[in-house]
């Protein structure tokens, strides 16, 4: 782990820490302000950047065309009939920003979890696939595609609780306020991220089956 990783997991690990103590599950910041702890903000639709390595050490800028738009603006035509039909919705947008990033960014060969970090290949760790998952949905926001939910500061598990630290991205049903995390560190790329509960994932949720092919 570099010097610049070092200090932002610090910075991470205290945060949980004054959570806890203040029993308090979220976090008022905008999604946006984790994004710029690792200088991937601000987003745009026509250009962004995401991690392609552990840590999110290194990164690409994104250009995506109307061609690779269409592909995941049809995942929300015709529109959700309600949240839980949303969050599907969103989790194949999710891979589909996924598949296609991959051939801009070179991260195709992101295997489920961390299995690939010794092929050589760009693994992403549960820090990268958070920043990107977080910016894949500010984009769907900004695009205007998501109706039920919204963003959120991406959250922290692990230490407090004796866990081993993880990550996630975090977005919230405007309807009933519940947040879900948007796990796309469990599968590899392409396959649709793990979706549950805020406080199913605190818990220590895992899936009984992991993914390495979409």
């Amino acid at each position: 782990m570099t010097l610049r990783a070092l200090a932002i997991a610090t910075k991470l690990v205290l945060t949980a820490f004054i959570t806890t103590l203040t029993a308090c599950t979220t976090s008022t910041q905008p999604p946006e302000a984790y994004l710029r702890l690792y200088g991937t903000a601000p987003t745009s639709t026509q250009h962004f950047t995401i991690c392609n390595f552990f840590d999110c050490e290194e990164t690409t800028v994104v250009t995506l065309s109307n061609t690779d738009w269409i592909l995941i603006d049809n995942i929300f035509s015709p529109r959700a009939n309600d949240s839980i039909e949303e969050r599907e919705r969103i989790a194949s947008a999710v891979a589909q920003f996924e598949k296609t990033v991959a051939v801009k960014a070179g991260t195709g060969d992101d295997q489920a979890r961390q299995q690939g970090m010794y092929r050589g290949s760009r693994q992403l760790d549960c820090i990268a696939e958070t920043i990107n998952t977080t910016t894949y949905l500010i984009l769907l926001q900004e695009r205007g595609l998501m109706q039920w939910h919204a963003p959120r500061y991406p959250l922290h598990r692990g230490l407090m609780s004796g866990q081993f630290p993880h990550n996630t991205a975090v977005m919230e049903d405007l309807k009933t306020n519940e947040r879900y995390a948007v796990d796309a560190y469990f599968h590899a790329n392409g396959v649709p991220p793990e979706i549950v509960p805020v406080s199913e994932w605190i818990s220590g949720f895992a899936p009984e089956v992991i993914h390495n092919s979409p």
